[in-house]
């Protein structure tokens, strides 16, 4: 995606003013809602239907979050509505009552609907299901176990409803919560899975998010061992991958899954990052992203004013790594560097045997790497050597802002989360995401070969390279955590 949106925001006045809620009245009470029992943990061979319906229209309901963050007090609900142009015809109301069936008084408002898209993205077909959040505004705070139902008339008995617990805020538990998309891995990565969670945990991660579509017994295992632990929860992706379902669609279905990893986490982690298993956020003078954000706030980066901060992306292709190819006696070096899914660059375009650095040129085996290219540890167990040790050759081109960008975004500031930045933003005057500095941090984006994702820039990204060593400081730590997470896992993979 080419484009980065301007990131929408009000005042907290201003938010209040708008969505003062204007209660209906009812003259019967409508039936309390037969409640499904929804489980969103992850469990292998475990699935069960998480959506509902709105009855009588194309809408179809999710999940709800109670939400405090601004003087107004809200009701969050995910949605997706079948439409590319949901233009508000279908008037929708929340009904909010008490947990206790017994209880007599419903309050009815109307719901407010906000897409969580950008139509310049894609506006090739009508036919597509959209990402929305209703927003029900509630005349008092909230406390306790209560019930929401979204209904086409005020005073109608809902056919769907969700528990939420309407919880006061008191403090953060974590800082850091990484969420990750739709997880599908038939392959074995077991050895990829561990090295990615265990950099995240030394670089000051307190817990990863993961939703899982699909994956193999070994990654499984994998997983469930982490969640053991403690460092990794596991849940149900939202909508699982189909092949009917365009990229677009696919796109628009990941809107979902970041959103509710948002929701989850706007009163238990003050920053959330949506990362893919190919990337790391990597603080360049700081080692941990605690310190990191504490530098970044010495240089205008303000947790009261900004929704995000906003991290430039670098690759790291692997056909750039020729020293890794070059030491793997099966593997062509030629080959290894023409590999790029269907995209097709000449030959000519890129030299393999120099690389270019500030305009000179260094032969490829002048590149020496500190530790050899396989490590065994104390108890014999020999891998690999991580990507952040091994890939030192990146791409000369560094992303823009807003394009393959990645961001630390602030949960008390974000209204609706996209995988790259916040598309809305509450309490800032319409205030942005906050771009870091390079010096300071860089996204380092890990990938076998330029592909389809990113085919219009192929050639930009692999017309140049430069030795990057940013990643070689945390080698030593990294090398002793996998060491330790591979010895004790003898009996998983």
């Amino acid at each position: 995606m080419s484009t980065m949106r301007t990131i929408v925001g009000y005042s907290e006045a201003k938010q209040a003013e708008l969505d003062k809620p204007s209660p209906v009245s009812c003259k019967r009470l409508p039936a309390f809602a037969k409640i499904p029992h929804i489980n969103r943990t992850w469990y292998p061979g475990y699935q069960t239907s998480s959506w509902q319906r709105v009855e009588g229209t194309s809408v179809s309901l999710y999940s709800a979050y109670y939400d405090e963050r601004l003087p107004q007090k809200y009701i969050r609900i995910l949605a997706m509505f079948r439409s590319q142009n949901v233009t508000g015809d279908e008037q929708l109301f929340c009904q909010t009552r008490s947990a206790d069936s017994n209880e007599d008084s419903v309050e009815v408002v109307a719901a407010k609907p906000l897409e969580i898209w950008w139509k310049d993205w894609d506006n090739s077909s009508a036919d597509v299901d959209t990402p929305q959040l209703l927003s029900c505004p509630l005349t008092e705070p909230l406390r306790g176990r209560f019930v929401v139902s979204i209904v086409t008339q005020p005073c109608d008995d809902p056919s769907n409803g969700f528990y939420f617990e309407a919880r006061e805020f008191n403090k953060y538990k974590r800082n850091f919560t990484i969420c990750v998309k739709d997880v599908s891995f038939q392959k074995d990565i077991s050895y990829d899975l561990i090295e990615w969670i265990e950099t995240n945990r030394l670089l000051g991660v307190d817990i990863i998010d993961i939703y899982i579509d699909s994956l193999n017994e070994t990654n499984e295992k994998v997983l469930l061992n982490y969640r053991s632990q403690g460092f990794v929860r596991l849940y149900q992706v939202p909508i699982k991958y189909k092949s009917d379902r365009s990229l677009w669609q696919r796109r628009r279905d990941h809107i979902i899954t970041y959103n509710d990893c948002l929701y989850r986490n706007i009163i238990e982690s003050k920053f959330i990052v949506p990362l893919d298993m190919d990337e790391i956020l990597l603080p360049k003078i700081s080692h941990t992203w605690p310190k990191l954000i504490k530098r970044l706030t010495y240089q205008g980066f303000n947790v009261k004013q900004h929704s995000a901060v906003i991290v430039r992306n670098v690759f790291f292709f692997d056909f750039f790594q020729m020293n890794r190819y070059k030491n793997n006696k099966s593997t062509n070096p030629s080959e290894a560097y023409v590999k790029r899914d269907d995209v097709r660059i000449a030959d000519t375009e890129y030299k393999p045997s120099d690389i270019d650095i500030n305009n000179d040129s260094i032969k490829i085996d002048k590149i020496n790497i500190k530790y050899p290219d396989k490590y065994r540890t104390e108890c014999g167990v020999e891998f690999y050597l991580p990507k952040l040790t091994s890939h030192i050759v990146s791409s000369a081109f560094i992303s823009p802002i807003g394009r393959y960008s990645k961001s630390i975004m602030v949960t008390k500031r974000v209204l609706t989360a996209f995988n790259h930045y916040p598309l809305a933003s509450i309490g800032s005057s319409g205030i942005p995401g906050w771009a870091a500095p390079f010096k300071e941090v860089q996204l380092n984006h890990y990938k076998e070969s330029c592909n389809s994702t990113i085919v219009e820039d192929c050639d930009l990204y692999s017309r140049g390279t430069k030795l990057d060593r940013s990643a070689l400081r945390l080698s030593e730590k990294l090398l002793e955590a996998l060491s330790s997470a591979f010895c004790s896992k003898l009996n998983i993979i």
